[in-house]
C-alpha cells in the first residue's frame, strides 16, 4: 500500500514542478526565452500569455493628475526629506536609515498609544465596578491593617462613590 502512493507521488511529482518561462526582446531586438526573468528594466511576457509591465524607475515622479506646481511641490518635499539639517542631500543610505529610524519612533508610539489606551480601558472597567458596587447599596467593609474587617458608614460609603464616579469619569469616555 504504501509503496503504490510513493509510486503515484514519484509519477505525478515530475507534472507539479512546471516552471515559468518568460520571453522577451532584448536591446538588439532578438527575442529571448529564459526560465530566469530578465533584467528589471526589460518588459516581457509569461509564456502563458500574462504580460507583466516595465517596473518605473526609481527617480521618476509618478504620473499624477493636476497642476505641474503641484507636482513639482510634491518633489520638493520628498527632497527636503532626504536631506539632514543643513539641507545637504543625504546618501541613500542615510535616507534608508532615517527612514527606518522614523518607521521605528513611529512604531513605538503607536505601542505606546496601544499600551496606553489598553491601561484605560482596565481602570474603566475597574471603576465602573466599583461605583456599581456603591451603588448596589447594602452594607461595605474593608479590611484593616490586623487582618479585621470594619464596616463603612454611610459618609463612607457616599465619600467613596463620589470618589468612584469621578474615576469613571476621567478613566471612561462617557
Amino acid at each position: 500500500m504504501k509503496l503504490r502512493i510513493l509510486l503515484l507521488c514519484l509519477v505525478l511529482l515530475p507534472t507539479l514542478a512546471g516552471a515559468e518561462i518568460y520571453k522577451w526582446k532584448d536591446k538588439d531586438g532578438k527575442v529571448r526565452y529564459s526560465d530566469v526573468p530578465p533584467p528589471s528594466n526589460v518588459q516581457q511576457e509569461s509564456l502563458y500569455g500574462k504580460k507583466i509591465p516595465k517596473p518605473k524607475t526609481a527617480g521618476a515622479l509618478a504620473p499624477v493628475d493636476g497642476d505641474i506646481t503641484e507636482q513639482l511641490n510634491r518633489q520638493k518635499t520628498s527632497d527636503k526629506a532626504n536631506s539632514d539639517a543643513k539641507g545637504d542631500p543625504l546618501s541613500k543610505e542615510e535616507a534608508a536609515r532615517k527612514r527606518a529610524s522614523d518607521a521605528e519612533n513611529k512604531k513605538k508610539e503607536d505601542e505606546a498609544k496601544q499600551t496606553e489606551l489598553k491601561q484605560n480601558q482596565q481602570n474603566c472597567k475597574a471603576a465602573q465596578a466599583n461605583l456599581k458596587t456603591h451603588q448596589d447599596g447594602g452594607r461595605l467593609m474593608k479590611t484593616n491593617e490586623k487582618g479585621e474587617r470594619e464596616y463603612l458608614s454611610d459618609q463612607d460609603i457616599d465619600q467613596g462613590k463620589k470618589a468612584a464616579q469621578e474615576e469613571v469619569s476621567k478613566y471612561c469616555d462617557n
